[in-house]
Parts: structure tokens; C-alpha cells; sequence
């Protein structure tokens, strides 16, 4: 029998909310309570074992920045029992897919999915191709 635990959750919450690892660590940084992308990663796939509560309360209040939305701890933690196998995201901070060439964009391209919600949103364009041979002359 598998002794209780207390464990990150923070993958289901950053899902819930839609809001991106990288999202999460870009306005931490802006507001000069930094936790490194590395620290957030882990906790989104919760692979650590300690919980730093300063952490904790640095993630809440970004993502209380970022949504506009009041969190609790219990939306971070839970308590239970420590037979789950945590599941592996890639850098982009989502479960990797099984599609090979998908998840490798996704670790090497951490910021894809905020730069996607932005062409979505109207917030950034697409320059064409034309465009950036002619800008280097290729």
C-alpha cells in the first residue's frame, strides 16, 4: 500500500485555465517574482519532491495575473495516495502527444502554443515567406 502524499496539480490547473508554462514564467518575470521555467515545468508534471511555498505563492499569483481569477492552494495540491505515475509533458508545458514530429516542436519550441493563442487572438501576423526571403535576400 502506497503511502499519502502531497502532490503539484498544477498540470490540471494550467489546463483548465489555459494558460501556458510559458505564459506563466513570461509574467512572473515582468514582475520581478521570477521562478525559474525549469521549477515551473517540474511542478507541471509533478516531478517534485519538496513544495517550496514561496513557489506556490508565486504561481498563484501569476496565474491570479494572467486570468483574473482567485486561487487557493488546494487549486496547486492535492492529497493522495503516491501510486499515480506522473504524467510527462513536453516544454510547451502539455502531455506529449505520441505524434513524434508534434512533440518535438513542442520541446523545442516551448513558447509555440502562446504564439499560436496570439495569431488566434489578432495579437500577431504571419509574415509571408516572400517576405522574409526577400527581408534576407535568400
Amino acid at each position: 500500500m502506497d503511502t499519502p502524499i502531497l502532490r503539484w496539480k498544477l498540470d490540471t490547473l494550467l489546463e483548465r485555465e489555459q494558460v501556458t508554462v510559458y505564459a506563466l514564467n513570461q509574467r512572473l518575470a515582468e514582475a520581478g517574482r521570477s521562478v525559474s521555467r525549469t521549477t515551473l515545468y517540474r511542478l507541471a508534471s509533478r516531478q517534485p519532491e519538496r513544495i517550496d511555498l514561496e513557489v506556490a505563492g508565486r504561481v498563484l499569483w501569476g496565474l491570479e495575473q494572467l486570468t483574473g481569477k482567485h486561487f487557493v492552494v488546494t487549486d496547486l495540491l492535492e492529497y493522495g495516495a503516491g501510486d499515480d505515475v506522473p504524467r510527462r509533458l513536453t516544454a510547451a508545458g502539455v502531455p506529449y502527444t505520441g505524434d513524434t514530429e508534434t512533440d518535438e516542436v513542442l520541446d523545442d519550441v516551448p513558447d509555440i502554443l502562446e504564439r499560436i493563442r496570439k495569431l488566434e487572438a489578432g495579437e500577431a501576423k504571419l509574415i509571408p515567406w516572400e517576405q522574409i526571403k526577400a527581408e534576407r535576400g535568400w
